[in-house]
């Protein structure tokens, strides 16, 4: 195995990187490595104004040294983070209610981006999981599907934008990853099919490798999603984690969503659990089809028609494999679970199900009226 090169950012560096990067800042204590980060190396580095988080993106997956994985997925972040900023193209989406964290600094050679420090809060599974009031989660639900109905319809047919986020290397990377390997993981499940359901989703994958139509966040799960409950009578989303973004289908992003939040009722801890993660869905929906109508009402189909709608459920279905079969198991709801495991068969069977007949499937069924 190749030797993997030092590290030129490290808990040593990372301070004086930041202070080059972001000429405003003083660090004022030792830099701490933020925990769950896979792709990229992250801290927490305290000083004045106040405290920084600092992303480091090496040429491999940060918790995978001999995986290598393309740099250029930080410098997307960057762009992405910049579009959002007062006065950018962008910046109107990015209210109170949800938006992304604010770049404060960029190291482009190193790369290295540094961005506001929001505190600890709950990921979107941990906080659903933890029983918030339903109508928490059903707010929840809305700001994310406003602010991404919006996203992607904001950004419909924008030829110089899709040059701005222009991310081929990752979605390359995903194909290979994952959409390619349906056919195995189904296989391993003993499902008897698996050959033309694996077929099905390698055609999938190369269909997301062709030119889009919108800007999508790209990395649509409940770990990208912050929630900050602040006091009974306020909540804010934030959304991180933007290294997956491109100029693709709207379809990325809704299966995914999609995936996340009925996985997260079927491994919750209880009814009521169960419940406001079918709410925050249900919101999320509702509420994205309503931005997309009030930005584009004449490309409400490009968006939310039938054949997005199918090709959602195709990459639903591929999700959920790789959560569970796949290469993404450790770490996440279905860590440890044998294949035999009758929440592991269940979680196949409906990704089985969503890959089989897209078109009856009716996790997407508001949109069909």
């Amino acid at each position: 195995m190749a030797s993997v090169p030092e590290s030129p950012v490290s808990e040593n560096t990372v301070a004086q990187h930041v202070e080059a990067a972001y000429p405003a800042f003083t660090a004022t204590g030792a830099p701490v490595r933020m925990q769950g980060g896979t792709l990229n190396k992250v801290w927490r580095v305290p000083g004045t104004p106040a405290s920084v988080i600092a992303k480091y993106a090496p040429p491999h997956i940060a918790s995978a040294p001999e995986v290598p994985l393309d740099p250029e997925r930080l410098h997307v972040s960057a762009r992405c983070l910049a579009l959002f900023a007062p006065g950018a193209s962008l910046a109107e989406l990015a209210t109170s209610a949800c938006r992304p964290p604010k770049r404060l600094g960029w190291d482009a050679e190193t790369p290295l981006l540094v961005m506001e420090d929001l505190g600890d809060l709950p990921d979107l599974g941990t906080w659903l999981h933890g029983v918030p009031p339903t109508s928490k989660a059903a707010d929840a639900g809305a700001w994310l599907g406003t602010f991404i109905g919006q996203l992607h319809a904001r950004t419909y047919g924008d030829d110089a934008l899709a040059e701005t986020v222009a991310n081929p290397a990752m979605q390359e990377t995903r194909h290979a990853v994952q959409y390619s390997q349906v056919g195995a993981f189904l296989e391993a499940a003993g499902v008897a099919d698996a050959e033309a359901l694996g077929q099905r989703a390698t055609a999938l994958g190369e269909r997301f490798l062709q030119p889009g139509r919108c800007m999508i966040m790209g990395d649509l799960w409940p770990r990208s999603v912050l929630v900050d409950t602040g006091s009974e009578d306020t909540m804010e989303v934030r959304l991180i984690d933007w290294e997956l973004a491109h100029y693709g289908h709207p379809a990325q992003d809704l299966g995914h969503i999609a995936a996340h939040c009925w996985m997260l009722a079927h491994r919750a801890p209880s009814h009521i659990a169960e419940h406001v993660a079918h709410a925050c869905f249900r919101q999320f929906l509702a509420r994205y089809r309503g931005a997309v109508r009030g930005e584009r009402p004449e490309a409400v189909d490009s968006f939310c028609g039938s054949e997005v709608r199918r090709t959602a459920a195709l990459h639903m279905g591929c999700e959920i494999l790789a959560r569970t079969t796949g290469a993404f198991q450790d770490g996440y709801l279905y860590d440890g679970l044998a294949p035999t495991h009758p929440a592991m068969q269940r979680a196949v069977s409906e990704a089985a199900r969503h890959l089989r007949t897209p078109e009856e499937v009716d996790t997407f069924a508001p949109w069909a009226g």
